[in-house]
């Protein structure tokens, strides 16, 4: 679990811990469905098609897409 769930709690809070972990528990099995829907609208690579002009913009944009599903899945894996 990573850190930042427990974003806005004391260190020393460790009620304030353990009711975070407590419901990431309760929504694990939303988590896991939430991952397969996620990975599933995971993006190809653009097809290198160098003869339309906006191909770069249609790869960048693909990566951003991606990569902002890849930090969502990392945020709800069980463990780092």
């Amino acid at each position: 679990m990573q850190e930042i769930w427990f974003s806005g709690i004391h260190s020393s809070d460790q009620d304030g811990r353990e009711k975070v972990k407590q419901n990431f528990g309760l929504a694990f099995g939303a988590f896991q469905r939430l991952t397969s829907i996620l990975e599933s609208r995971k993006k190809e690579s653009a097809v290198k098609d160098y003869d339309k002009a906006a191909w770069p913009f249609l790869q960048a944009d693909t990566n951003g897409y991606n990569r902002a599903l890849t930090e969502v899945l990392k945020l709800i894996k069980e463990t780092d």
